[in-house]
């Protein structure tokens, strides 16, 4: 072979390698380049700030796990804030000003049960629609009358007479009223006992406001990039409804009668237990903007995820448990106060599907506290 193939052949594999080191340098350094340009555009440009699981977690309501229902809020002081309102949980874990355990002599005492509704999650401190009743009540000379806020979100009726019986009970109210509905659709589409269907509340698995290992925390208190790619993965992967992941199977069109049954005596239950205790029961119909007349623009709205239910059946589910609260009224002979009358389906007094809007929530302390002011005065 000649001399000149040998040094031809030597700088062409001399060529190839440079070549391959470039190759890797120029990823690598482009990597580094659109990683960093990342990091800076969310430090610069993030609406939310400086965010990590556990920030969120303290930024958000906390739950423990509890008997008879699947969570409540821990005995502890919570002040967060969340779409703009301001959130207060008391020393008993309960929403607004604490109380005494013992009702103080000469005070009627009323306790409200449910869920986010009467929670009331959209509105500050002193506005939920149930401390606007009392607020209202005192305005109208009933000043010796105390709410308690025993709404929490995401809980069900047979989780209101649990709390009752658990706990509420040594508050000793003189009215305990419920208003929980929507949140019990989301069991109507199975046709299973509850039993086998809901779980203790655990923090833990959710990896919104939970560390998965060390690498995770590491890079999550280290990447604000890595932090936003990983929401939206588990964005994408649990798809998170208003009560956890979405649940699993397609939408479902039929409504059980097992559901049906299980609710009717959810709210059997907790007005017998009502009287057990000697406080008088009411039942509340849960307003929602849900309605048959839905517009599309509605039912963007709508959160039809976490009941699983079309939005025939949804309507549906909501109208049969209308008229199971009714019938349960009549049979047990209790005060029933139709609120879905006035609110149901009117924009202005909703911000979804069943959270009211300022407005609304000012209507629903309206009727409520109309309806007491004839109670009180006789």
């Amino acid at each position: 072979m000649p001399q000149g193939s040998r040094y031809d052949h030597s700088i062409k594999t001399l060529l190839r390698e440079k070549r391959s080191v470039l190759i890797v340098f120029l990823v690598i350094f482009s990597t580094i380049v659109t990683l960093t340009g990342g990091e800076l555009a969310v430090h610069l440009f993030s609406k939310t700030g400086y965010l990590t699981p556990e920030i969120l977690k303290n930024k958000s309501l906390q739950y423990e796990r509890s008997v008879f229902a699947r969570n409540a809020f821990p005995q502890r002081e919570q002040k967060v804030t969340i779409n703009n309102a301001d959130i207060y949980i008391n020393k008993k874990g309960y929403r607004g000003k604490d109380f005494e355990v013992k009702k103080p002599k000469g005070i009627v005492r009323i306790i409200f049960y449910g869920g986010s509704s009467v929670f009331d999650i959209e509105q500050s401190e002193g506005k939920d629609w149930p401390h606007r009743v009392e607020t209202i009540l005192h305005e109208k000379g009933y000043k010796n009358v105390e709410v308690i806020n025993a709404g929490t979100p995401a809980n069900k009726s047979f989780e209101a007479w649990g709390r009752l019986f658990a706990e509420g009970n040594f508050f000793e109210p003189d009215y305990v009223v419920l208003s929980d509905q929507y949140n019990d659709t989301k069991y109507f589409r199975l046709d299973e006992p509850i039993l086998r269907q809901y779980n203790w509340f655990v923090d833990q698995k959710d990896p919104f406001i939970t560390y998965q290992n060390f690498f995770d925390r590491f890079l999550c208190e280290h990447s604000q990039l890595y932090v936003r790619l990983r929401t939206k993965y588990f964005l994408w992967k649990y798809k998170p409804t208003d009560e956890g992941a979405e649940p699993p199977g397609e939408y479902s069109d039929i409504i059980y009668d097992s559901g049906l049954r299980q609710y009717k005596l959810s709210m059997e239950t907790f007005v017998d237990l009502a009287k057990n205790i000697k406080a008088v029961p009411i039942l509340i119909i849960e307003p929602r903007l849900v309605a048959r007349n839905n517009t599309p623009k509605q039912k963007k709205r709508i959160n039809y995820a976490s009941p699983k239910l079309t939005h025939n059946a949804l309507v549906e589910a909501l109208e049969k448990t209308d008229q199971i609260v009714e019938q349960v009224g009549s049979e047990k002979k209790v005060i029933v106060i139709d609120a879905a009358r006035e609110l149901n389906g009117v924009d202005e007094y909703f911000v979804d599907h069943v959270h009211l809007s300022d407005k609304g929530s000012e209507q629903m302390a309206r009727i409520v506290a109309n309806e007491f002011i004839s109670i009180l005065k006789k």
